[in-house]
């Protein structure tokens, strides 16, 4: 029975009369199905359609206690047409920042979330405008967050530069903020003693200058600055060559003593609008006597009354052999 039948549907297939009726079915089948179509994509329908969700500025001293939703329901109504040009060729998606989301403290973290009503205009506009929004799943989106472990580290410069001849830092480079704030897990924050900045290659400076550095931040830990300011001040200096004769303190009393040489050489460097008070006697170079014993037969020069703004470049001699004699 069934061997009679398979012969009997390939027969009708193979006879080229049957094949020009099933050809013509399947047009007329087709036209039909295309005016029902049609005419269905012309009709108002209600129905729900994913929107994907995109979360931007995630804070950077909490974690995820889990994902938020990918989509979010919009139950709307719309022509079928709409609705299918929707699903093809719209592709986009609804952004949420956790900054600007409510917040609600929780113990060891707190709760961020959005009413979804608060949302229709967004929505509105990633939809078609001939869609009309009935109504949105979830009504409240909330995220939770947990509390990071957090510490304050220094910020250090990752530096090379190198100043024209004569020039000199008039400050110690600023940077601006020198420490930050980390978060991350206690174990690995316990292992950070510093956090560097990107280098700073310069050469030949001689003007001041600000530069804005990113700081690198090791796999695993946040920061919530991203950028440190860096403020060089530089100068012009001037360097002068001096003779001193060097004096003696704590002589013990019968004793008098004889320093080689008594003169010695100070090379000092100043700002060159404070040269003039290299020409003044402003230092005091002195070596202690009380420190003379059997085995000290040199004494070191100490200098004293040194402004902040002028660097000691050279003592030569730096000690001095003596002569004690006894009176």
């Amino acid at each position: 029975m069934f061997n009679n039948l398979k012969k009997r549907i390939a027969s009708f297939f193979k006879s080229a009369s049957n094949n020009k009726k099933l050809s013509t079915y399947a047009l007329f089948l087709f036209i039909s199905f295309s005016f029902w179509f049609l005419s269905m994509l012309s009709k108002t329908h209600e129905t729900t359609l994913q929107v994907p969700v995109k979360y931007i500025n995630f804070p950077a001293d909490k974690v995820l206690v889990s994902f938020p939703v990918s989509f979010v329901d919009a139950r709307i109504k719309a022509p079928g047409f709409s609705i299918v040009f929707y699903n093809l060729f719209n592709f986009s998606k609804l952004s949420l920042d956790i900054q600007q989301a409510n917040t609600k403290p929780k113990k060891g973290g707190s709760e961020v979330f959005w009413f979804m009503n608060s949302k229709r205009k967004e929505l509105a506009e990633i939809l078609s405008s001939s869609m009309e929004l009935i109504a949105i799943n979830p009504e409240k989106l909330s995220i939770p967050f947990s509390d990071k472990a957090k510490k304050k580290v220094a910020v250090k410069l990752n530096q090379s530069i190198s100043l024209k001849p004569e020039i000199w830092f008039a400050n110690p480079i600023v940077l601006i903020p020198d420490s930050v704030m980390i978060y991350g897990e206690q174990q690995q924050l316990d292992a950070i003693a510093f956090i560097e900045t990107e280098e700073l290659i310069l050469a030949e400076v001689d003007e001041n200058a600000t530069h804005t550095l990113g700081i690198s931040i090791p796999d695993g830990l946040q920061c919530k600055v991203n950028e440190i300011e860096t403020v060089i001040e530089v100068e012009s200096f001037v360097e002068q060559m001096l003779k001193y004769k060097v004096q003696v303190k704590n002589l013990k009393k019968g004793y008098a003593i004889k320093l080689f040489p008594e003169v010695v050489q100070v090379t000092l460097r100043a700002p060159k609008d404070k040269y003039s008070m290299l020409q003044t006697d402003f230092l005091n170079l002195t070596v202690d006597a009380s420190l003379i014993n059997s085995e000290n037969r040199a004494l070191t020069i100490e200098v004293e009354n040194l402004p902040s703004f002028i660097q000691l470049q050279r003592v030569y001699p730096s000690k001095l052999e003596f002569l004690l004699i006894k009176e």
